[in-house]
Order: structure tokens, then sequence, then C-alpha cells
């Protein structure tokens, strides 16, 4: 389903109309986002569909590497020459191994400081590296297409319980404690059911999170 499929599903459930005016379309889009944005925290990690693989060959900044999105979570790092996966560090762990971050060693960690990697110890000598990573999570609009919403199909009309529960549970007019109760149930059974889906499409079992 496209976001403007699902805004027009909102308005017929929420207002028994189709036919939603652009006010309306704004105020279910704010409600659909935050819906989207709580399903990603949830689902993010266990949607393998998510991963993304950036291969760098010899960077021009050496020990410096700047990803073309902010990670949510990362996958991993490695060195194929080297033969080698790297750990992640913070920042203070590797300032206790090289305050200037210049001193020279065999390459063991990362560090990952907003969309920047940071070979640790310092490298003089570029490498080639594999990273894979799963972005942050990126705003739905009303241009957004069905292929761009990182849910499977089938789960997309979860996002719609969601911002539904949160419209009548807060949104002016359309307050409604029993509507908002009926779409809070769908809501936690769709956001369950598609993280089970997901941790047993990536060849695990969650049947923990199965309530049906």
């Amino acid at each position: 389903m496209t976001v403007v499929q699902l805004l027009t599903l909102m308005g017929h459930l929420s207002l028994g109309n189709d036919n939603i005016t652009a006010g309306e379309r704004s105020i279910f889009l704010q409600y659909l986002n935050l819906a989207h944005y709580e399903l990603y925290q949830v689902t993010a990690t266990f949607n393998q569909d998510l991963y993304t693989k950036q291969e760098i060959n010899k960077p021009a900044n050496v020990g410096l590497i700047d990803l073309p999105e902010k990670p949510f979570v990362m996958g991993g790092v490695s060195v194929p020459s080297l033969r080698t996966t790297l750990k992640k560090i913070s920042i203070q762990r590797a300032l206790e191994m090289d305050p200037e971050f210049k001193k020279p060693g065999p390459l063991t960690s990362y560090v990952l400081k907003k969309n920047t990697i940071l070979l640790v110890p310092y490298q003089s000598m570029p490498l080639d590296v594999v990273i894979w990573y799963i972005p942050e999570v990126a705003p739905l609009t009303e241009d957004t297409q069905e292929s761009n919403i990182p849910y499977p199909l089938a789960y997309h009309p979860v996002l719609v319980d969601g911002a539904l529960y949160y419209l009548f549970q807060e949104e002016g007019g359309f307050k409604n404690a029993q509507k908002a109760l009926a779409a809070e149930q769908r809501w936690e059974m769709g956001q369950s059911r598609l993280l089970s889906y997901l941790y047993n499409a990536s060849g695990e079992t969650l049947s923990t999170f199965m309530n049906v």
C-alpha cells in the first residue's frame, strides 16, 4: 500500500469517508509517522531487508569512512584483506588507547560517530572495508510508495492501527475511548505478529511473541 492509500484507509475507518481533506491528510500523516517510528524501533533489528552493505576500497581519507546514512543499528565492520572483523568501541575507550588518534597499530576496532566510522588504531595505509548496517528511520510522506515502506506488504495496515490508536486517544474531535481501545488491541497484536514474522524469516524462532 502507498502512504496515500494508508491515509485514505484512516479516513474510512475514522470518519467513514474516503475523500479526506488536505488538513485531515496532514493530521493523519503525523499519527502515521508516530506509529511508523515506534514500529521501526521494535522491528528494525530483525528486518533482514533493511541491512545495507557498504564496500569501501582504499578510502582516500585513511582511517575515516563517511557512510551515506546515519546507522540505526550496526551489523558489522570487516576488513577482507586482513581477514578480520572489527569490534565496535566507545569514543572514551578509543581515547584511552590513543588520545590523538595518531598512534599506528594492528587494526582491531572502530568508533561510530553519527555517520562517520573511525578505524582504531590509526591506519597509515588504505584498506578495503565492508560495512553492514541498518539506516535510521526515514519519515513517511504522501509521496512514499509501497516499496519504500520498510515492512512486508501484509503488515502495512498495522501502521494504520497504530496511527488510529494515537489519533483516537489524543486528537481533538477524533477522541473516542472505545475506538482507541479497539485500535490499541489491533496495534499490539499487529506488532507482535510482525515481530514474530521477521524473526522467523531471519531463521530464528520467536513463538513467545505470538499471542494467538
